[in-house]
């Protein structure tokens, strides 16, 4: 997905829980029903067809027909979900900043669950998964383009995100998370 997502009211519509979850299940399956959804991400069909609504909306989610008996099944838009909290307005900066809090809360859970059970992934996944830290001394270009970069290397793997013939055998979804921050040892 190329560029940012704007605007006040769709960060705010983005920026719950559920409807993380939700657009993260999408990524992982071509399409999804309400009640396949809360299956997968622990919420009840009822809520998870509230929030599939209200994503489509705006234009996050969309239904793609429907199915046997009331099978609805909703699929996911080629959205860009970047974003920045560096806004024009006062609305925008705080729907961004509320979006990323939701963001980081829930990753950070992902990332201590995920640890937490590393141990219990096969050995040859235990030696892979895990977690590393580099510090880079850099201009404000330099780190951009160290961004990009690795941003450009993770791109080589779009086309399994959505096409699960072009994943080969053996492969199941890995996280990446990327943050560049200022560093400093004690620093809050």
């Amino acid at each position: 997905m190329s560029g940012r997502l704007q605007g006040a009211a769709a960060m705010r519509a983005l920026a719950h829980p559920t409807r993380i979850a939700l657009m993260e299940a999408l990524r992982l399956h071509e399409t999804l029903t309400a009640t396949e959804a809360s299956a997968l991400i622990g919420e009840t069909p009822t809520n998870c067809a509230f929030h599939l609504r209200a994503l489509a909306r705006f234009g996050f989610v969309e239904e793609v027909g429907t199915g046997p008996g009331r099978r609805r099944p909703w699929r996911a838009l080629e959205m860009p979900l970047a974003f920045s909290d560096v806004q024009d307005d006062e609305q925008s900066t705080a729907a961004a900043r509320a979006l990323s809090d939701v963001l980081i809360r829930h990753w950070l859970e992902r990332l201590q669950s995920a640890q937490a059970n590393r141990h219990a992934e096969p050995v040859e996944w235990q030696d892979v998964l895990g977690g590393s830290n580099t510090v880079v001394h850099g201009t404000v270009d330099e780190v951009r383009e160290l961004v990009a970069d690795l941003r450009a290397v993770l791109s080589r793997y779009d086309d399994r995100l959505r096409d699960p013939a072009a994943r080969p055998e053996g492969s199941r979804p890995v996280e990446l998370l990327l943050f560049a921050q200022p560093y400093g040892p004690g620093e809050r």
